[in-house]
């Protein structure tokens, strides 16, 4: 009888732990469903791209000497496809920030990617296209949030020495606290594309 009731008690504590699953699972179905196809959102970054790369040709234009430019950008689903096509670029993007390079901008990555993957996110965005000056992700120990880690890494590359000209990202997250001249926003969906 004993072995019966132990049994029943991990029977319903395992129910319980699918019960609440469930409900996760079809949030993120819900949100994968509410997603447009590759070719749309591509289409929905376009304009945002080309207003990058025409701001870029306006602003690189005329830096003054030892002036330090940088493009601050977010990795998923705004450098790389992470969603659509991972590991591959956003083309538009990549397009836009080889301009800005090859006109004297840096490069810089700011991530709520965990600390330890910071050699494997260099060879992806290496292998996507993108030089990388500068990676900055959320510390190892701990993260006070979205938001504040994405202020922090822009705090820093201005530490630095870097004026950064742009940032691009695609969640408001990556624009809360400043720090940055002009801000360039990816569609993201109402957040249900991360």
């Amino acid at each position: 009888m004993l072995k019966r009731t132990r049994i029943a008690a991990v029977l319903a504590s395992t129910m319980c732990t699918v019960a609440v699953a469930l409900p996760n699972v079809a949030q993120a179905a819900a949100r994968s469903e509410a997603l447009p196809s590759k070719s749309e959102w591509l289409a929905d970054v376009a304009p945002v791209a080309s207003d990058l790369r025409d701001y870029l040709g306006h602003r690189l234009a005329g830096v003054p000497a030892g002036q330090k430019p940088a493009i601050v950008l977010d990795i998923d689903n705004t450098s790389l496809a992470t969603h659509y096509d991972p590991g591959r670029p956003v083309q538009a993007i990549l397009d836009a920030v080889r301009y800005g390079q090859q006109h004297g901008a840096a490069v810089l990555f700011a991530s709520y990617r965990d600390a330890d993957s910071h050699d494997s996110t260099v060879r992806e965005l290496t292998s996507a296209g993108y030089t990388v000056d500068g990676l900055c992700l959320k510390p190892a120990d701990g993260s006070p949030g979205k938001a504040e880690v994405k202020l922090g890494c822009r705090k820093k590359y201005e530490g630095e020495g870097y004026t950064l000209i742009a940032d691009v990202g695609n969640r408001s997250t990556d624009f809360e606290g400043g720090h940055y001249e002009k801000g360039f926003k990816l569609p993201d969906y109402d957040g249900a594309l991360s």
